[in-house]
This record gives C-alpha cells, sequence and structure tokens, in this order.
C-alpha cells in the first residue's frame, strides 16, 4: 500500500508539471497570436481595418514608452488614402496603459482616435516629462490637426479613453482639440495624477477655429481650468459633461458659441466663466453644481450672452452673476441675460419643449456582427457594392463595414432584425444610377426592432438628386456622427421619432409631423434647410452656411433652437429671404449670426400668426462688427 501511494504521489507531482507546462505554453500561444493579429483586440471585429497601435510596437504595459509607436500610427493614418478620394482613417488602442512623454500630434484631419475602454485604456504621460513643466508655456499631451489649414478639419474625433497628466507636469494640457462640422470627444476621461490638482487645462479648444463639434460624457478631474475655449467660431456643444477639482473655473469661454446641456460640477471655484468678449454666447440647460464657494457665484457671466436653465447649485454666493450684477438665488429656472424679442404678443421665454435623451441600442456580442465584407463587398476598389450590402442588412442585427470605401448604385432597403448598422468610418459613394434620381441611399422599413442606429460613416461629394436617408418606419431612428457631402440629407414618410447627435450634411433636411430631438446639427444647403412641417423639432446647437432659409416651421409646428451660428459664407443672399420662417406655428431661437463675407439675411424671422404677416429685421438687431445676437427670439401664443 505504502509503494502504491508513493507511486501515485509521485504521478500526481509529474501532472502538475505538465499541466503547469501546458498552461504556459497556451498562455505564450494568446501572446503570439495577440501580437500576430493585433487589430482582432475588441471592440474591434476581426476586419475592421483599423490602424492598431499595438502593429507598430506599442506595449501599454505602463512602462515601455509608447510616444514613437502611437505617433507612427498617427502619421500612417494620416497618408492612408482611399480609392478616389482621401478617407477616414480609425487608429485603435486595445486596453492598456501607453506612457508618453512627449506630445502626440495630428498631421491631418478625418483620424479618429478609438480606445477599447475608457477606464482600461489610458494614455499617460510620464511624470516629471521634460518640457511640461512651465504653466506660462503649457503643452498638450494630445493635440490634433496641425498640418493643414485651419477651417478644414473635418471629422477627427476621440472616443472611450483616459488622458491622464501623470504628476510633476503642471504646464500640461490633456487634450488640445480641433475638428470642424463633424467629429468630437465621446466617453472621454481627462485627469491630473497630481494631489494639488495641477496642470494647465483638461480640454482645450482653442485653435483657431473649433467646431463645430459634438463633446459628450466626458469626465474632467483637475487642472487650473476644466475646458478653456477661444476663437469666434464656430460653436460647440457639450452633453453630460462631469467637472471636478479645478483650480480656477470649470468652464473659461472667450467669444465662442456654447450649447450645453447636462453639467455637473463638485468645484469651490466658479463652474462657468464667460469672459473678455461682447460676441461669446453661453446656453446651458440642466446644470448641477456643488460644493461651491461663498467667495463667487456659479456663472460669472463678464462679457457676451447667456441663457440658463434649470440650474441648481450650493456653496455658491449665488448662481449667476451678469456683469456686475449679482443675481439673487441659487436656483435658476430660467435667465436669459439680454433682450426678448417678438413680433407678436409672446410669453418672454424660450418654448421648452419636452426633451427625450437618445435610446441606448445594446451592445451585440462580437460573433453576431455581420460584416457587408462577408456577403461581396469591397470596400478597396471601384465595384458596386450595393448587391452585398443588401445581402447583409437582411442577414444580422449588427452589420458593419470594414474601414475603406464603398460604392452604392441603389437604394439599400433596412428591415427585418437589423437594429445597428456602424460605417467605422468608411467612405460611401453614390454613383448612377442612383446619383441622378429622387431616391434615398438608405430607406429605414418596419422592422422587427423598436429602435436602430446608423452611425460613423462619411458620404462622399459628387452631387446629384438622391437623399441620404428615408425613414418610412414608425420605429425609432438614430442617426450619429455622419457627414453627408452631397445630396439632401433626410426625409420621412413614416412617423417614427428620429434622433440626432453630430451630423452634417449639404442638403436639405424635411421633417413631417414628426418629434425630433437633434444635438450638433450642421446643415449647409442653398435651398430651405430644415423645414418642420407640423411636427416637434428641438435643436441643441445648429450651425449652418450658404443662402437657403435655416428653418422653416409650418402646419401649426414647434421648433426650440438653442444656441449655434448662422453663418452663410456667401456674398449674397436674396433680399426677401428670411432665415427663419414661422407660418402660424410656433418658435424659439437662440442664435449668433456672423456675416464676414458680406451675404446677410435682411430678414431675420418672418413671422405669420391668424393671416398677418410681420418681419425681424436685421437693422433690427445690435450689430457688434459683423456680428449679430439674438439672446431669444419668442414667437409663440
Amino acid at each position: 500500500m505504502v509503494y502504491h501511494l508513493s507511486r501515485l504521489h509521485r504521478f500526481s507531482k509529474l501532472w502538475g508539471f505538465m499541466k503547469n507546462f501546458l498552461v504556459i505554453c497556451l498562455v505564450c500561444l494568446l501572446c503570439l497570436t495577440a501580437s500576430i493579429f493585433p487589430v482582432n483586440a475588441v471592440p474591434l471585429p476581426s476586419k475592421a481595418q483599423g490602424i492598431n497601435v499595438k502593429a507598430f510596437g506599442a506595449k501599454g504595459d505602463g512602462r515601455t514608452d509608447d510616444t514613437k509607436a502611437i505617433q507612427q500610427a498617427l502619421d500612417a493614418a494620416s497618408k492612408n488614402k482611399g480609392t478616389g478620394t482621401e478617407r477616414n482613417n480609425l487608429v485603435y488602442l486595445p486596453n492598456g496603459t501607453y506612457l508618453i512623454s512627449a506630445t502626440l500630434s495630428w498631421p491631418s484631419k478625418r483620424i479618429i482616435v478609438s480606445g477599447q475602454t475608457r477606464e482600461k485604456t489610458v494614455i499617460k504621460l510620464k511624470d516629471n516629462s521634460p518640457g511640461f513643466s512651465s504653466s506660462n508655456k503649457p503643452l498638450p499631451a494630445i493635440t490634433t490637426f496641425e498640418g493643414e489649414s485651419t477651417g478644414q478639419a473635418f471629422s477627427n474625433a476621440i472616443y472611450d479613453l483616459t488622458v491622464d497628466i501623470g504628476s510633476g507636469n503642471q504646464g500640461a494640457i490633456g487634450i488640445r482639440f480641433l475638428n470642424n462640422n463633424q467629429g468630437g470627444l465621446r466617453n472621454v476621461a481627462i485627469k491630473s495624477s497630481d494631489r494639488d490638482r495641477r496642470g494647465s487645462v483638461g480640454l482645450a479648444l482653442t485653435r483657431a477655429w473649433p467646431g463645430p463639434a459634438m463633446i459628450r460624457d466626458l469626465q474632467i478631474s483637475g487642472f487650473d481650468y476644466g475646458i478653456e475655449v477661444q476663437q469666434p467660431e464656430y460653436s460647440l456643444v457639450f452633453e453630460d459633461i462631469a467637472l471636478t477639482n479645478q483650480r480656477v473655473a470649470g468652464i473659461k469661454n472667450t467669444a465662442n458659441i456654447l450649447s450645453i446641456r447636462g453639467l455637473t460640477s463638485k468645484n469651490s471655484v466658479p463652474v462657468i466663466q464667460n469672459v473678455n468678449s461682447d460676441t461669446g454666447m453661453i446656453v446651458v440647460l440642466n446644470g448641477d453644481f456643488k460644493g461651491g464657494s461663498s467667495s463667487f457665484t456659479a456663472i460669472e457671466n463678464r462679457g457676451g450672452t447667456l441663457y440658463a436653465r434649470n440650474i441648481k447649485t450650493s456653496g455658491y454666493k449665488s448662481a449667476i452673476k451678469n456683469g456686475c450684477k449679482v443675481i439673487r438665488g441659487n436656483n435658476v429656472t430660467e435667465y436669459i441675460s439680454g433682450k426678448v424679442y417678438s413680433l407678436f404678443p409672446t410669453p418672454k421665454r424660450s418654448l421648452q419643449l419636452a426633451v427625450e435623451e437618445v435610446p441606448v441600442i445594446p451592445q451585440d456580442d462580437f460573433k453576431d456582427w455581420v460584416s457587408v465584407t462577408d456577403y461581396g463587398a469591397n470596400g478597396e476598389d471601384d465595384k458596386d457594392d450595393t448587391a452585398a450590402i443588401q445581402k447583409a442588412m437582411d442577414a444580422g442585427t449588427t452589420v458593419y463595414f470594414p474601414n475603406g470605401k464603398y460604392f452604392i448604385s441603389d437604394t439599400i432597403r433596412v428591415r427585418g432584425k437589423v437594429r445597428r448598422i456602424t460605417g467605422l468610418h468608411s467612405t460611401f459613394k453614390v454613383n448612377p444610377p442612383l446619383q441622378n434620381q429622387d431616391k434615398p441611399v438608405f430607406r429605414f422599413e418596419e422592422g422587427e426592432r423598436n429602435a436602430i442606429i446608423l452611425e460613423r460613416f462619411w458620404g462622399d461629394y459628387g452631387g446629384g438628386a438622391f437623399h441620404w436617408i428615408e425613414h418610412a418606419s414608425s420605429k425609432t431612428l438614430i442617426l450619429r456622427n455622419i457627414y453627408m457631402g452631397s445630396g439632401a440629407v433626410y426625409r420621412n414618410t413614416g412617423s417614427g421619432k428620429l434622433f440626432i447627435e453630430d451630423v452634417t450634411g449639404y442638403g436639405n433636411l424635411v421633417f413631417n409631423k414628426q418629434k425630433v430631438w437633434a444635438r450638433q446639427l450642421n446643415v449647409e444647403a442653398a435651398a430651405t434647410q430644415i423645414t418642420n412641417n407640423g411636427g416637434s423639432l428641438w435643436i441643441l446647437g445648429l450651425k449652418t452656411e450658404d443662402e437657403g432659409t435655416v428653418v422653416e416651421t409650418t402646419n401649426g409646428g414647434k421648433t426650440e433652437i438653442l444656441g449655434g451660428l448662422v453663418y452663410p459664407a456667401t456674398r449674397k443672399i436674396p433680399d426677401d429671404r428670411p432665415a427663419f420662417i414661422n407660418d402660424e406655428s410656433k418658435l424659439s431661437v437662440i442664435i449668433r449670426t456672423s456675416y464676414y463675407q458680406g451675404g446677410r439675411y435682411q430678414t431675420v424671422v418672418r413671422e405669420k400668426r391668424k393671416g398677418a404677416t410681420k418681419k425681424l429685421m436685421y437693422t433690427d438687431i445690435p450689430r457688434i462688427g459683423e456680428i449679430n445676437i439674438i439672446p431669444l427670439y419668442a414667437g409663440y401664443e
């Protein structure tokens, strides 16, 4: 018996050794596989065609200096051209801590940097990095679009990561960001690891000219300023922003246009400062400001225009100081710092339309994602991809386009069980015959899902008679992170709700008896840009160009616009063309106009009520150089 137990003991030890050896081999195999196939790391599917920083040698281990590797990935993205045109380029960082010791710089536009998760993908500046010690000469850890002329920084974006400036870097800026028309930050954290909260600025929007941009789900901890904005153009939208432990102020704005909704602050210093300019405009809704000091007011409007609504504060002297006047009260129902314009008897307040939050579409497991390339789409040459895309749409719940360029010549019908279509920032090119037809590229029909999202694509230039979107369903549609360079943007023949987030279009949008909520909408068209026919339209941050009427509201519709910029950028607008038309309907507008090239709307608002028509003229509004500001226009019974 003793002999057999001893033999069993030796066998047990041998098996334990073999088991450990096999585990080590398996781990090595997995590591080797990860290094060979770095693009396969979640959250990108295996065929996503993103540029993975690990393919350039980045380790993400918290010890290795990854500056050179990440910069090489960004440089590669800037040189990556699609067939016949440059394309968007997706740079991906799997979970890990990536140490850097110098500024990461984007050399061109249309670069999207995405982490795997905000909590576990961290770009961290080494402690006491040379060049980042001087508060008088602050340097950014990350800076975007340094290589080309401004005003053309289209579609730059950062998603799902954390930037940590470490400690001993009191002259550091977390992110100095620039994009135009479409793009921004989403689900990003910026922090300082210093105990005394040192650091210059968390998010700097200071280079000429920031925006339009959508900054959403942003957390900033530390720094002198959480967010600093400069320059008079082109408007910025913020939603769900959390600020903590700033040393001077949470947000500082000089001259630009900010539309903010859902701002929380835990600070003793002022939460918002609108400073040093008569042209700065801030709209802020739904603020919760805690931890204030009785030495400060929560919002300091030192110059420019302020519209505030649904603001709660604690600890501060008051909620608002306008100029030298402290406005009594720690909570704000609605406050307007300037004149309220109207043409007929109207309440002196905004419409305050009910706001619905954007529905959350659950993420499918990646094994259930369907790639259009699995059905024959190419994404690399000029082959027509229409039939392959349609097959993919009819096959999956999540349909994706590996980053590339796709050619479409007929309408894609979206139906069945699909609930998410993600372009992964691919380019879509519309070819004949569809290009010359009054038909949609995507037609959303009745399906099995209550809501569906179309996101992250670039619609290429080239002109045409087509529409990008026809909403022919009773189900909810979400459009997010989309740039449409030609063709009309949207029309509905169904009754479903519409949510818009960070969308640019070079054609009109028509809403027929529909409920619409838009955040960061940029429209540029020579014809009427937005038509609200008998529906409810709420816009947080609107920017427009070209000579068309901006919004026409008819048939008892309701339109509320909360901040933004009307920027015709043309030398001539017909004298009889209003910027806004309110035809037997309800309208409230907070907006700024800039007329640098001479063309201006002589009629700012034309309103018809009970058969009588009146006009608010350009000359009725005080002029600041080439700028007009409407703190609020109210036109409704």
